[in-house]
C-alpha cells in the first residue's frame, strides 16, 4: 500500500505519465506500489504513487494484456481507473517519470516550472547511476537527477514503446523493461524519502 493517509502530509509523490494511462504508466504505477511497500515497509502508506494519461481512457482498468504480467510480477491492478493528466497532478508531484520524450514534452507544456522534477523513465534510471553517493541532506532525488542532466545525451534510447496493439508477448517486454527501469529509480526514491520521514518513536 503507497497510498498516504489524507490527513497526514505526504513524505512524497510520484507521478507516471503515458498516454492512455491503460499500460506503461499504468504498470509503472503498480509495480512502483508494490516495490516501495518492500523498500519501506509500512512507511510505504506515507507516499503517493499515480499515474496518468496525455489521451487518458478515463476510467478503463489496465490493458489485460499488462495486467497479466503486472501480476505475475507482483503488482496489484484491481480497482484500477485510468485518470487524464492534469496541471494539478504535476505541480504536486516530487518526481514525474513519463514513458517517452514527447511525454516529458506535454508534461513541460502542461506545467513549464516542472521541469527540474520530470524524466523519462529511462532517462532517471540512467541517472541515478551518474550520481555521487552519499547525497547532501537538502537535496532531494529530483535535483540530484537534473544536476546529472548535463553528464548524459538523451534520445531515442529514452522512450519506453507503446504495446497499446501488440501481442502479449509485446506487453510482456514493454512491462519487463519498465521494471527494470524502476528497481533503481525506486531505490533512490525510497532512500530520499526515508531519509526524510521521522523516526519511530
Amino acid at each position: 500500500m503507497t497510498r498516504a493517509d489524507p490527513g497526514s502530509t505526504p513524505a512524497g509523490r510520484l507521478l507516471f505519465v503515458c498516454t492512455g494511462n491503460i499500460c506503461r504508466s499504468a504498470a509503472a504505477e503498480r509495480l512502483a506500489r508494490r516495490e516501495l511497500a518492500e523498500l519501506l515497509g509500512d512507511a510505504a502508506d506515507r507516499v503517493q504513487v499515480h499515474s496518468a494519461g496525455t489521451r487518458a481512457v478515463v476510467g478503463a482498468p489496465v490493458h489485460p494484456h499488462s495486467a497479466a504480467v503486472v501480476r505475475r510480477l507482483g503488482g496489484q491492478v484491481d480497482g484500477y481507473a485510468a485518470r487524464r493528466l492534469t496541471r494539478p497532478m504535476v505541480a504536486e508531484a516530487d518526481l514525474v517519470l513519463t514513458m517517452t520524450r514527447e511525454h516529458r514534452r506535454l508534461v513541460l507544456g502542461v506545467d513549464p516550472r516542472a521541469l527540474a522534477r520530470t524524466f523519462t523513465l529511462a532517462e532517471a534510471a540512467e541517472l541515478v547511476g551518474l550520481l555521487e553517493d552519499p547525497p547532501a541532506p537538502d537535496q532531494p532525488l529530483a535535483r540530484r537527477l537534473a544536476a546529472a542532466r548535463t553528464r548524459r545525451r538523451s534520445d531515442e534510447a529514452d522512450d519506453v514503446p507503446d504495446p497499446i496493439n501488440g501481442s502479449p508477448e509485446v506487453h510482456e517486454d514493454v512491462v519487463s523493461a519498465i521494471e527494470r527501469y524502476l528497481h533503481p529509480v525506486l531505490r533512490a526514491w525510497a532512500a530520499d524519502v526515508g531519509a526524510r520521514l521521522p523516526s519511530a518513536g
